[in-house]
């Protein structure tokens, strides 16, 4: 899948605020709210994360084979992906509501314009040698 731009691969879905049936939307209603983030991938890890304006960025990284969907919870920001083997670049703002799809070897890392929440979701666990670095400024 490499051979598809950056923008091909990785995608973003704004799940939909509905009060009809629907396995991955957003609701409100008088308990409070409720988000169906995904429905049918297999999940192997769940994270739960925040990131506050101005205190840097979280991710930073790739992995060789674990792929991941993040969902925003609340707030707002920068999600930027870097592929390495072809050398491209995607910068998307990412708010509350929207899903993302990170295959496997694409870099990423968010910033926050406003203080996040965010849920890591991926299909394998977590294993360190299946991370790496990966250096973000422009050459």
């Amino acid at each position: 899948m490499p051979d598809l731009p950056l923008a091909q691969r990785v995608e973003v879905v704004s799940l939909p605020v509905s009060g009809e049936f629907a396995t991955e939307k957003r609701f409100a209603d008088s308990r409070g709210e409720g988000h169906l983030i995904l429905n049918g991938p297999q999940v192997r890890r769940a994270g739960l994360f925040t990131l506050l304006p101005g205190a840097g960025c979280r991710g930073g990284h790739m992995h060789r084979s674990k792929n991941e969907y993040i969902y925003v919870a609340a707030g707002r920001g920068r999600a930027e992906f870097f592929c390495p083997h072809s050398g491209e670049r995607l910068a998307l703002e990412v708010e509350a509501g929207h899903r993302l799809y990170i295959p496997a070897g694409v870099a990423h890392r968010f910033t926050a314009s406003q203080a996040m929440t965010f849920v890591e979701l991926s299909d394998r666990p977590y294993q360190a040698e299946d991370d790496l670095p990966v250096e973000f400024a422009q050459e």
